[in-house]
């Protein structure tokens, strides 16, 4: 019997042929893309030999295939499904010459199986076969699929031997897997986070580069109060944006910043000091990505500030914080499903600088300094559509700092004046150590360690009460690369 190029993909065998409740023959030829399936439990197929070449596919169904021979050839393939199927035959390729795939005359057949799927062979097992996952879920724990058995050979011919390759890549629960041959089994082999399980673990390391990135844009608005001559403090705004790239092991990913600052200040006169007392307001989106996922950030940030200005020339900023963050989820899956889901969740922050001016003459200065920053979110528990649990992903990030800035005013007529300044710093950022839960597994998520902040930029006075600024920054070295970031804004003192 001869099923090949006159058979449109899809044909089947049913119970009702009338050949006993099934089909038997002596040779059966599936190819050309064409496929036999057996569609009812009572379905049967009969054959001494079974032949599927070309892209032809023998799906087992739910009914029963009897043969003496199966014969996988030029990818054709055997489709065992999620059935638990023990093949009572022999198996091999058309010509098995050379396991080089490169090599000529190479040949191979494909085996098709669901995670929950089980295939065992009786027989003489020879030649070279793809074995492809075709399921895909966002369900399951890594207990239920790393080293899950999905084929057994049972051969006792010393003469013969199989080789089994990976096909594919098949997204289950967090983790992609892939076929792997161990011996006479073939098991799913655990690989990289699937694309939708690295977004969900992203998400909040990707907010706090936004905190971070807040941070740093209030800190150069108080930095720029001790640097202007006669700054009362005023009313400000100022764009930040950038570009990180996060490498934490597990976790990987590209994010692009962007968003506003508005704030209000005032300087107080102190028995000792001056103090600038002001408030803000940050809006921000982040766009992350990497593959197939990406999750759209949206942020809403307050914050209290202050900056003293000791007669002994020490200063300490200081400020409060507290954002909401939303994320909307996105990914394709390995069998080309999509996946998606929601999460929102707040922060509380801090930042302490603590530094001293050194006058290099009446226009310029060094500025020493040390500071701590950190950022406490709250948990979040919501379930992507394709049925991924994540839970326990509060996250902690304290950034330690050190290093000195550098300013020099050059004044001109009419009170305008010209500032460039220049930073260097040491950072270490301690969320590392930071996990989520995705299916109840817990998964490193944390992005930390070691890096250099190396920044350049200046303000520009106008008239005494109107300036503009600009600066740029580069942070690398750690988990969190960050390439580039500016900061621009234009404010206007009382």
């Amino acid at each position: 019997m001869q099923i090949g190029d006159s058979n449109s993909a899809g044909t089947t065998i049913p119970d009702t042929t009338g050949y006993n409740d099934g089909v038997a023959t002596d040779s059966l030829n599936i190819n050309s893309g064409s496929q036999v399936k057996l569609t009812e439990e009572t379905a049967a197929l009969y054959a001494n030999t079974i032949t599927v070449t070309n892209g032809g596919e023998l799906n087992l169904g739910l009914g029963q295939t009897d043969t003496h021979k199966l014969v996988l050839s030029d990818g054709g393939v055997l489709n065992v499904g999620s059935r638990e199927y023990v093949l009572n035959s022999d198996m091999g390729n058309a010509r098995y010459v050379t396991n080089d795939v490169n090599a000529t005359g190479y040949d191979h057949g494909v085996v098709a199986i669901n995670s929950d799927g089980h295939l065992a062979v009786n027989g003489d097992v020879s030649g070279n076969y793809n074995v492809r996952i075709d399921n895909a879920t966002g369900k399951g724990s890594i207990a239920d699929y790393k080293d899950k058995e999905v084929i057994r050979v049972y051969d006792n011919n010393a003469d013969t031997h199989a080789t089994f390759t990976a096909g594919n890549k098949a997204d289950l629960g967090a983790y992609t897997y892939e076929a792997q041959q161990r011996g006479d089994t073939v098991v799913l082999n655990q690989r990289e986070l699937t694309d939708a399980a690295n977004m969900a673990l992203s998400i909040p390391s990707a907010n706090a580069n936004i905190w971070h990135m807040e941070q740093d844009t209030l800190e150069r608005r108080q930095t720029q109060t001790r640097d202007s001559v006669g700054d009362a403090g005023g009313a400000w705004v100022s764009y930040f944006g950038g570009h990180v790239n996060a490498d934490g092991g597990a976790v990987n990913y590209d994010q692009d910043i962007n968003g506003v600052m508005i704030g209000v200040d005032k300087v107080i006169d102190g028995n000792y000091a001056n103090w600038l007392i002001g408030m803000s307001a940050g809006f921000a989106k982040g766009d992350v990505s990497d593959h197939s996922g990406s999750v759209d950030q949206d942020s809403q940030s307050a914050r209290i500030y202050s900056s003293a200005k000791f007669d002994n020339n020490i200063f300490l900023d200081s400020s409060l914080s507290y954002a909401h963050y939303s994320n909307d989820l996105d990914a394709d899956m390995s069998n080309g499903d999509h996946t998606s889901g929601s999460t929102s969740n707040d922060g509380w922050g801090f930042g302490l600088k603590l530094g001293y001016d050194i006058a290099l003459d009446t226009q310029g200065k060094l500025s020493p300094y040390a500071s701590v920053s950190g950022l406490f979110m709250d948990s979040d528990s919501y379930r992507t559509s394709n049925g991924m649990a994540v839970n326990d992903q509060s996250y902690d990030s304290m950034r330690y700092e050190a290093g000195i800035n550098a300013d020099y005013r050059f004044d001109y007529a009419n009170e305008q004046s010209l500032t460039p300044y220049f930073n260097l710093a040491y950072v270490y950022d301690d969320a590392g150590s930071n996990h989520g839960k995705i299916n109840g597994d817990k998964i490193d998520n944390g992005q930390g360690g070691s890096a250099v902040r190396v920044g350049a930029g200046g303000q520009f006075n106008f008239t005494k009460n109107f300036s503009t600024y600009a600066g740029y920054s580069y942070l690398g070295g750690s988990d969190v690369d960050q390439p580039w970031a500016l900061n621009a804004g234009v404010k206007y003192s009382w």
